[in-house]
């Protein structure tokens, strides 16, 4: 009778040790499988670059983009671009080499550092408050440029059926390597942060 019941025990010894390794895997890697699966099945397959804009600076006479470019699973690489006149007009442009640590290129979380240029300009009058009115400040002074490097962290979300709408928030901190003249006449700060609120186009 024992001996009946040994094909049925080999066969449900075999199943275990090969259904063990899925039932033990973890759910992150089940959940990156199934994300990955998704992308195989898009039209055209997974998206491979991103421009991105924020829609709201423009309002204001500010403006914020970026390009981005997959590199690899877990790195792609970024040109980016900001315009802000409140602050002393301050326009960057730089080039950032990102790590995706979850090995989904593009999405997900995101850290990055970058390298490029910084352009600032002197204020030749910081304007003054009465108790009505107040005078804006006047950048009329000469412009300094300088090289610059910067360290973000981001998440980025593609949403859609073909996950072709990114949403990105982030933030980090940038250093302007200005001379210690412009530093100390011109009252220049070295360090800012830095933030980032985008929506893109996401395709192959």
């Amino acid at each position: 009778m024992r001996s009946a019941f040994r094909p049925v025990r080999a066969t449900v010894g075999t199943l275990s040790a090969l259904l063990a390794p899925l039932l033990l895997a973890p759910a992150s890697l089940v959940a990156q499988g199934t994300l990955r699966e998704q992308s195989a099945n898009l039209p055209g397959g997974a998206p491979r670059q991103i421009i991105a804009i924020n829609p709201f600076m423009p309002l204001a006479g500010f403006f914020q983009g970026e390009y981005e470019r997959k590199l690899r699973d877990n790195t792609s690489v970024a040109i980016g671009a900001s315009y802000v006149p409140w602050n002393r007009n301050v326009l960057n442009a730089d080039i950032k080499l990102r790590l995706y640590p979850q090995d989904r290129a593009l999405e997900g979380l995101g850290l990055a550092a970058g390298v490029g240029l910084g352009r600032t300009q002197q204020a030749d009058s910081f304007g003054a408050c009465a108790p009505i009115n107040c005078v804006p400040p006047v950048f009329a002074g000469a412009q300094v440029t300088a090289p610059t490097f910067s360290v973000e962290a981001q998440y980025q979300w593609l949403l859609g059926r073909t996950r072709a709408t990114a949403v990105t928030v982030g933030g980090g901190v940038k250093r302007y390597f200005f001379s210690e003249a412009d530093v100390r006449e011109r009252d220049i700060s070295r360090v800012l942060p830095t933030g980032r609120l985008t929506i893109g186009w996401a395709f192959r």
